[in-house]
């Protein structure tokens, strides 16, 4: 089976487990970008009054994909967010999201014997002091933590520092320009630093590139790439995997309403691997 069938195949796989299950990657991205954006989405799905949301995928040659099914059931109140995903290369997921004050407090996945709850602390202007992950495979019968503990002057993050099963710790330095963004990620480990960021905006203050330096190619490449539409809500999405020279453009299409209505993922040939299509009730 060649590359691009392949890439085809793993489309929907793609889609629900970068997107909603993002790269553990760069802090701050995942932590604080990400988080907002996830809550901002939250938001407007209750503004909107949606309770259901409903999912078709089709592959490239239009084809429906085999296996493909997903809904999100919003209930007590918009305080519960049950989502079901089943994908034909992998498996399913069960997560129930809980939300307080419009904000995700507590998020559990299950799938494939593995449960991960993730718990949220905010301060008093929004901003995530603490992400606490235990991770529980029931078929390995073990446990893994995780703690982010978040520092800020003036509501932008100075320091975190990550705490690995109570014992693995790397302190993450940022630094930022006259406009507070979040220029360099620096992550330090027994005084070395063992990683290094950088963030990239336009003249809007809008996160446009995430770099690092690539030790194979010895020059700086990017990790993701970033474009807006005129409302300045994210238009596409481009992935580069590290140490890699394929890549894939995700294009997001909204409605009136800023809900997003599609998902269309390309391969760097710009040609169609996939579409995912949303319904709201």
């Amino acid at each position: 089976m060649n590359q691009r069938i392949i890439m085809q195949k793993g489309m929907l796989l793609l889609t629900f487990f970068f997107i909603f299950h993002f790269s553990k990657a760069q802090f701050y991205y995942n932590d604080v970008i990400n988080l907002k954006a996830s809550n901002n989405i939250y938001i407007n799905l209750k503004q909107n009054n949606v309770h259901q949301v409903s999912a078709t995928s089709m592959e490239s040659d239009n084809t429906p994909t085999t296996g493909f099914v997903y809904s999100k059931i919003i209930k007590n109140n918009y305080a519960i967010v049950v989502t079901h995903t089943e994908l034909e290369t992998g498996g399913t997921s069960d997560e129930i999201d809980t939300y307080l004050n419009n904000m995700l407090a507590k998020s559990e996945d299950s799938a494939d014997n593995v449960l991960t709850t993730v718990e949220y602390t905010y301060d008093n202007s929004g901003n995530i002091l603490l992400v606490e992950t235990q991770t529980d495979d029931t078929a390995m019968s073990t446990r893994s933590t995780e703690q982010h503990k978040w520092f800020y002057t003036n509501n932008t993050p100075d320091s975190m520092i990550r705490i690995k099963d109570k014992t693995d710790t790397i302190i993450v330095h940022f630094k930022k320009d006259e406009h507070t963004n979040i220029t360099e990620e620096l992550w330090i480990k027994k005084g070395r630093m063992i990683e290094h960021y950088y963030y990239y905006y336009n003249d809007k203050n809008q996160l446009t590139d995430i770099v690092r330096y690539n030790n194979k190619a010895q020059q700086m490449l990017p990790d993701f790439l970033f474009e807006y539409n005129d409302s300045g809500v994210l238009s596409q999405l481009t992935q580069i995997p590290q140490g890699s020279s394929d890549y894939v453009v995700w294009q997001y299409v909204y409605d009136e309403r800023g809900l997003k209505t599609k998902d269309v993922l390309f391969d760097k040939h710009q040609e169609l691997l996939g579409t995912v299509s949303y319904t709201f009730r």
